[in-house]
């Protein structure tokens, strides 16, 4: 039974939109956008930092709005997005959304993408984001059309961005649209992991028709360079693709890096890497030993002082690339050596900001198992494993807020949402801490929801912040499986 769309909620997110929802946590993007106030890919990021105002953008596999919406409101009024879902019960909910935003450059297309114009039957998946084309099962008849016939019959501006979901669909939608990508340049965003496979064939295929491959990094809307022949990390599900021309046009604006440049750190980058860690927040708190002369120490002071350059905005975007990976290469071996906690709260952050985030991940449980009594001797410089940490002062417990700082960013990073992982082991010990997220309490609340436990709603979730955009509907237990705050 199709559900309507007055069986909604209709939620804030980051991104400065509301959307629709069905009111269910088995639906993916209720739970998610309920947890996080955001959706869980990264590649969002990058799209806030480049679509400009009159962009023209084609969202194929739109589902209920998590790209659309968003992109509608950053291309503007004199931009348009052209949104494909064949569902019907996704569908009212994103027009629900359009509605609800005023999102009137979106046009939303009851159409599924594929190779050919044909009847083609939508099979239902356990939730709206997981319903694909198929031959038999549960789910409903849709008409399918490629891209070349939708140029061909829409007529519209060339387009400058593309993205495609359609799960296991990819290759026969670029079979349809030699034509399309012949004839434009976009930018194209296409899923390359559903579940566990990585469709490897995506890989080879976009390179045959001329375009490049690039991968977003974890902690910055920069695209660097893809090599098929390596193998991606676990966590990647999205990569990008591109022509020559537009490589060119987003290198030049600081958007992509062509390719990662030798470099090594100087006297001046390291003097300026102590300058700009002693000028941190949490900085007075840590205790330092008299500086270490052994090999080890100065290769991890050049370990610092690249991740520094990393960070300075000011520095060209290839050279602060190349920074970013010497500083991973340089702790991984340092780490291999003299594994302290400091220096494994370094490795653990920039292979998450590098983009490795499977080793990020790997780093952060073994720290877990070793530093969850507090007691971690905190004599070196390093930076605290989840960003957030670098504005938080440690107070008269450093040590506790380097453990949170470790749990935090294990149980963001070890799973893409707490609808997929369940509860972690350092949840509950998290959400007692004074330095405590709102996100980590929503998880903790929707954990329990959803396992049919029916919680209470806190009353930390009943009042607005910055980082909790949806406390009346929190406060009014309109949360699906919660009851309202005494």
């Amino acid at each position: 039974m199709e559900r309507s769309c007055l069986d909604s909620i209709d939620l804030k997110i980051s991104d400065g939109v509301t959307l629709s929802v069905p009111a269910t946590l088995q639906s993916i993007t209720t739970y998610v956008l309920l947890e996080q106030e955001a959706w869980f890919e990264k590649e969002m990021g990058f799209l806030r930092h480049w679509l400009r105002s009159g962009m023209t953008v084609i969202d194929i596999g739109a589902n209920i709005g998590v790209y659309s919406l968003p992109i509608s409101r950053l291309v503007g009024r004199t931009g348009c997005v052209f949104a494909y879902e064949p569902g019907t019960e996704a569908r009212s909910f994103l027009q629900r959304s359009r509605e609800l935003n005023k999102a009137d450059n979106l046009e939303i297309m009851p159409l599924a993408l594929s190779d050919n114009q044909r009847v083609g039957r939508l099979l239902h998946g356990g939730s709206s984001e997981l319903n694909a084309l198929g031959d038999s099962g549960a789910g409903e008849t849709v008409d399918i059309t490629s891209l070349d016939d939708e140029d061909v019959a829409r007529g519209w501006p060339p387009p400058d961005f593309v993205k495609i979901d359609a799960e296991g669909e990819e290759e026969r939608i670029l079979g349809g649209a030699r034509n399309f990508l012949t004839r434009y340049s976009p930018l194209i965003m296409f899923e390359i992991k559903a579940g566990a496979k990585t469709n490897e064939q995506l890989r080879t295929l976009f390179p045959s028709l001329g375009y490049r491959l690039f991968r977003q990094l974890g902690g910055a809307p920069i695209l660097v360079p893809d090599f098929p022949q390596q193998k991606l990390d676990e966590y990647e599900l999205n990569l990008f693709a591109a022509k020559p021309d537009r490589v060119r046009l987003l290198s030049e604006h600081g958007f992509l890096v062509d390719a990662i440049p030798a470099w090594m750190p100087t006297t001046e980058d390291r003097n300026l890497a102590d300058s700009f860690w002693k000028n941190q927040t949490f900085a007075p708190f840590i205790g330092m030993l008299p500086n270490a002369v052994e090999p080890v120490a100065e290769r991890y002071r050049n370990a610092l002082a690249a991740y520094a350059t990393w960070r300075d905005a000011d520095r060209p975007t290839d050279i602060r690339c190349a920074a970013l990976a010497y500083a991973l290469r340089g702790l991984r071996a340092v780490c291999r050596r003299t594994p302290t906690p400091g220096r494994l709260s370094m490795w653990a952050r920039v292979a998450w900001e590098s983009g490795a985030r499977n080793e990020s991940v790997s780093v952060l449980r073994q720290m877990l198992q070793t530093q969850r009594n507090g007691q971690a001797r905190l004599d070196e410089r390093f930076w605290p494993a989840a960003a957030r940490f670098d504005h938080i002062v440690p107070g008269k417990q450093p040590a506790n807020w380097f453990v949170g700082a470790i749990a935090e960013q294990y149980e963001k990073t070890a799973g893409f949402s707490s609808a997929f992982a369940g509860a972690s082991p350092v949840l509950n010990w998290l959400c007692n801490q004074t330095f405590a997220s709102a996100e980590m309490e929503r998880r903790r609340v929707l954990i329990a929801a959803r396992a049919g436990m029916r919680p209470s709603v806190p009353a930390k979730l009943c009042v607005a912040a910055p980082d909790h955009l949806n406390a009346e509907i929190w406060r009014a237990a309109k949360v699906p499986g919660t009851i309202a705050a005494a």
